[in-house]
């Protein structure tokens, strides 16, 4: 028996939605070894889950690396994604090898937590669609603020960082030098404290690469200059040390001087685990973002681009400020 017009029309509208396409959508970190990106992850995927046509496709290299970021970036685009944000490692390399292969292919691309530098923006300022993300600057001296709070006539402090050409990292970096000295830098990281408004430099910044072993490394290395009295401050863009299982171990022998302040420590990222340490006082302070909503606003922000709806080209994250006296509140 033929089925009537009506009736296979009808078939077919039932049949449709089976059809849908499922759009795949990949984050790509600059680690996954760090609490800050898993927390990015988790977002992605519970935004994939409410959108409900949506595959996260969260993918990334243990440890931070321009070289193998920039390989999977290639291979996502050969796996025929449809979208892709990316936390930038290194903006020049990126835009010259995968980004522009992304944009040959018509791939969409945003980035989050970390953008392209000034430079490449304004070379490119097509290169991407969308950043999301938080204040770079404004993080950098959120964390001298809260410095200065506690040390406000001056002292001696060692920076650390990640990449020296990490674009977002420098702008943190910058952002301490200014709120510290008082001064505006244009071109990150600004220039090394000697002595403005009571601040020093001890040394240029630590570069730990995104190996929080590493980064740990360099803490016992301040603590070591501290018990010579040569400084006493230390204040860290990312939260490296505290990711590593035996910071409570290295921080243990300075217990005192720490929560007597008499040694500071100011520490980029507010993941929960961190807060621990404000509440036994070895930290003075966190200053951070919201990686959970970063991930959700990113993936959100790709599948507008995608559908060719309206979206914003600049989604802000707010910051987190985390103290000994917050810390309970501070992530809620």
């Amino acid at each position: 028996m033929r089925l009537s017009w009506l009736g296979l029309i009808a078939c077919l509208c039932f049949a449709a939605p089976a059809f849908a396409k499922t759009w795949r959508l990949a984050m790509v970190p600059k680690e996954t070894d760090n609490p800050f990106f898993m927390a990015t992850a988790e977002g992605c995927r519970v935004a994939a889950a409410e959108l409900g046509n949506v595959e996260c496709i969260f993918k990334g290299n243990k440890h931070i690396d321009v070289r193998l970021q920039d390989k999977i970036i290639s291979e996502l685009l050969d796996q025929g994604v449809d979208g892709i944000a990316i936390a930038v490692t290194q903006s020049e390399f990126l835009a010259a090898h995968s980004v522009a292969k992304a944009a040959r292919l018509g791939i969409p691309l945003i980035t989050y937590d970390a953008d392209f530098s000034a430079a490449t923006l304004q070379t490119n300022p097509n290169i991407r669609k969308a950043y999301v993300g938080s204040d770079n600057l404004a993080i950098g001296q959120g964390l001298g603020i809260q410095l200065q709070r506690l040390r406000p006539d001056g002292g001696v402090l060692i920076i650390q960082s990640g990449r020296p050409d990490s674009p977002n990292l420098n702008l943190r970096v910058m952002g301490i030098r200014m709120a510290l000295s008082g001064k505006t830098y244009t071109k990150p990281p600004g220039e090394r404290l000697q002595g403005e408004n009571g601040w020093r430099e001890f040394r240029p910044p630590m570069h730990n690469f995104g190996h929080n072993e590493d980064a740990l490394q360099d803490l016992q290395s301040v603590f070591k200059l501290y018990n010579d009295d040569l400084v006493d401050a230390f204040v860290a863009v990312g939260g490296w040390v505290q990711f590593s299982d035996s910071f409570r171990i290295t921080v243990e022998p300075y217990r005192e001087a720490l929560q007597s302040q008499q040694m500071v420590l100011v520490i980029g990222d507010t993941a929960r685990q961190q807060m621990t340490y404000l509440a036994e006082r070895v930290v003075a302070a966190n200053v951070g973002q919201n990686p959970f909503e970063m991930g959700k606003q990113a993936i959100k922000t790709l599948y507008q681009i995608v559908n060719q709806q309206s979206y914003q080209h600049t989604v802000e994250i707010p910051l987190r400020f985390c103290d000994q006296i917050n810390y309970k509140t501070c992530l809620d």
